[in-house]
């Protein structure tokens, strides 16, 4: 896989998280950046999994969003996927200044412009597509990381075998990005039912 990151999988994701508009500041949604950007290192060649430990490679990518996930190490990959210091707001950056992106100041708030729209509407569709058999890892990918997150215009559903086997070879790296976002999602409602419980509010 070459080093365009234009078609990359968390630049895509970036764009299908847009809400009308708006970044999401969730950090479900930040978790899965950085799981895809963990999963484009890996497309690359940059993050491998060994009998031993996973690998990452040194030299930069020249990617800011990238290098800055790595830039300061972490204790585990799940330590880095949870807490790395990388969110949609440095997607965002970068979409801005490739032009695949333009921004639009309002009194109700800043604004972005998807200008590769078709792409987006596109992988929206993702799970609706007849031919998946031909996907490239990368758009599979992409599908069972967007239909766990539920940015996918099918219902939110975690991803399962058929699309994950798909994923290969990083299907190690996809498999514990879907399981930390359905998990980070799981725990959230619990808290707000929790909540909604404590107080007297509908859940």
């Amino acid at each position: 896989m070459d080093d365009d990151w234009n078609g990359s999988v968390s630049m895509r994701l970036a764009a299908l998280a847009l809400d009308k508009g708006r970044l999401t500041d969730d950090l479900v949604t930040a978790l899965a950046v950085r799981g895809t950007l963990l999963v484009d290192l890996a497309l690359r060649g940059r993050v491998r999994e060994t009998e031993e430990a996973v690998e990452f490679d040194d030299p930069p990518t020249g990617f800011a969003p990238a290098d800055r996930l790595l830039a300061d190490g972490a204790a585990s990959l799940t330590d880095l996927l949870r807490r790395g210091p990388v969110d949609q707001e440095d997607l965002a950056a970068e979409h801005l200044r490739r032009g695949s992106w333009t921004r639009r100041r309002r009194l109700l708030g800043t604004r972005y412009v998807d200008h590769r729209a078709d792409r987006t509407a596109a992988d929206e569709r993702a799970l609706q597509e007849p031919r998946r058999a031909e996907w490239a890892p990368q758009d599979a990918a992409l599908a069972a990381v967007g239909s766990t997150l539920g940015l996918l215009a099918t219902p939110r559903e975690r991803a399962g075998e058929e699309l994950l086997a798909r994923t290969e070879p990083v299907r190690w790296l996809v498999d514990l990005v879907v399981e930390e976002v359905d998990r980070a999602i799981t725990r959230g409602r619990f808290m707000r039912g929790a909540v909604s419980f404590a107080d007297g509010t509908p859940g």
